[in-house]
């Protein structure tokens, strides 16, 4: 899905008009000259005069040149044709009668699609033949906004006479941002996954707006600039339905503030950093605590230790070139003080996580809060997210049917846990210096259906039985399909700044 209005811009133009005619007298061609074909003569008389040359476009070449025609006095050029509307030459000229010439095509104006030199005219009645056909100028492509769709092909050239047409123009592509972030799998079923669209698009930059915006009932595309924190006690933003929550470039951080999305639905949360190294150790008796912290003293969990957390009936979610970290697990090594990067339990689902860095943290993410918290439309699609020294459940796998594809995990320990009531398609992953890669557990088995995975410096253990998971979704033309290309591909695209 391409997202536009507010949040991306998109370019590209018009479709291209016709070219215009090409002469029966002796054309020239256009800068990169294709030839017309002759029209034929009229009958009788002294040899016709050349019509006009015919001038290239930016791209579009111009008309052929016309044989000479035989007959009355010398044939006299009509005027030039206007230009299509989208870049393309006019409408090819017509033989005009008693000698007279059809007019010249002249070239389009710029904006759409790459225009086509025009075709030849066809032979004047009783007269010479039209003109040489002025070549279309080549279309200019549109301006990209943030994630501006480039120019167009090229256009098509205009209806041909008797005589051969001019060449096409190949068309510029538009200038500016790079494709926008196209979402794939479980987030497109169920009716889609849309945000924000169609609401007001507003900006935050300190954390009473985020909160407000992001917990109103109103649909909204809420732009993020800059650090937000909400000081030593950290803070939570309870998104509402109907969000797109965007980061502004690469300045979007959320400092030891987590997102918390609980019985809400249809929900983009696209280009943060999230972190929750900004909470700090409590000697109060407030908040919810996990064991000590590094100094022996009660730490408070924002969010319960979620950099994301979705729970309760959230349905279609969307979570896209986000970086997701707390603190390298080898300085940090109390692996409960946080909890997941992203944690999914409860009856959600339709969830797509894409494109995102998620580093520096014991806990990746669970699907799945025990193993009797199982779901049938539990549906959640993984697919190009770099986990670097991400230590443990990328992903933790429970209940109804998942997909992992297109990831690159380096530096876990026990990365893939499959477990309770669980088919999960793991495809073409890349996994290296860890310790387990894909396995389940004998108390709690589940089942993958595995596919060109590669597994480098790993330690040997049985894998999930075998299934054949129901991936309903097209995403052929998102997978990289050299499973060798993950471990480039991805990092060099995943986490914020990249779309």
């Amino acid at each position: 899905m391409l997202l536009c209005g507010a949040a991306f811009g998109c370019g590209g133009g018009e479709t291209a008009g016709p070219g215009g005619g090409g002469g029966a007298t002796a054309g020239t061609g256009g800068a990169a000259a294709g030839t017309g074909g002759a029209g034929p003569g009229g009958a009788g008389g002294s040899a016709g005069a050349s019509g006009s040359a015919g001038t290239s476009g930016s791209a579009g070449t111009g008309g052929g040149s016309g044989s000479g025609g035989a007959g009355g006095s010398a044939g006299t050029s009509g005027s030039a044709g206007t230009s299509g509307s989208a870049g393309a030459g006019g409408g090819a000229g017509r033989g005009g009668g008693s000698g007279s010439s059809g007019g010249a095509g002249a070239g389009g104006g710029p904006g759409g699609n790459a225009g086509r030199g025009g075709t030849g005219g066809a032979a004047g009645a009783g007269g010479t033949g039209g003109s040489a056909g002025v070549g279309g100028a080549a279309g200019r492509g549109g301006t990209g906004g943030a994630a501006g769709v480039g120019g167009g092909s090229a256009g098509r050239g205009g209806a041909g006479g008797s005589g051969a047409g001019g060449t096409g123009g190949s068309g510029a592509g538009g200038t500016g941002g790079t494709a926008a972030p196209k979402l794939i799998g479980f987030a497109t079923l169920n009716g889609g996954t849309t945000g924000g669209l169609g609401g007001q698009t507003v900006t935050a930059t300190t954390y009473a707006q985020l909160k407000s915006y992001a917990e109103s009932a109103t649909t909204t595309i809420i732009m993020v600039e800059g650090t937000i924190s909400n000081g030593a006690n950290g803070g939570k933003i309870s998104v509402k339905s109907n969000k797109s929550i965007i980061g502004v470039g690469s300045t979007a951080f959320l400092n030891g503030v987590g997102i918390d999305i609980n019985n809400a639905n249809n929900i983009i949360i696209q280009n943060l950093r999230v972190s929750l190294i900004g909470v700090t150790t409590r000697t109060d008796t407030a908040g919810v605590y996990s064991s000590t912290g590094d100094e022996g003293l009660p730490q408070i969990l924002v969010n319960g230790g979620d950099a994301i957390g979705i729970a309760g009936t959230s349905k279609n979610i969307w979570i896209d070139h986000c970086e997701l970290f707390a603190q390298d697990p080898d300085v940090q090594t109390n692996k409960d003080l946080f909890d997941g990067l992203i944690d999914i339990k409860g009856q959600t689902g339709f969830i797509t996580v894409s494109w995102c860095y998620l580093h520096d943290q014991h806990k990746g993410g669970l699907v799945g809060a025990s193993d009797t918290d199982v779901y049938a439309d539990r549906k959640i699609t993984f697919h190009h997210n770099y986990y670097n020294k991400v230590k443990l459940r990328v992903p933790m796998y429970r209940g109804a049917v998942g997909h992992f594809f297109n990831n690159y995990v380096v530096a876990a320990q026990d990365a893939s846990e499959i477990r309770a009531s669980t088919c999960l398609r793991v495809e073409k992953n890349y996994y290296e210096a860890l310790h387990y890669s894909i396995y389940t557990t004998s108390d709690s088995p589940g089942s993958t259906e595995r596919i060109d995975n590669v597994e480098v410096d790993h330690a040997s253990r049985a894998y999930p039985a075998n299934c054949t998971a129901d991936i309903p979704y097209v995403y052929s033309d998102a997978l990289t399909s050299v499973t060798n290309d993950v471990k480039t591909v991805v990092p060099r695209s995943a986490g914020v700044g990249k779309i």
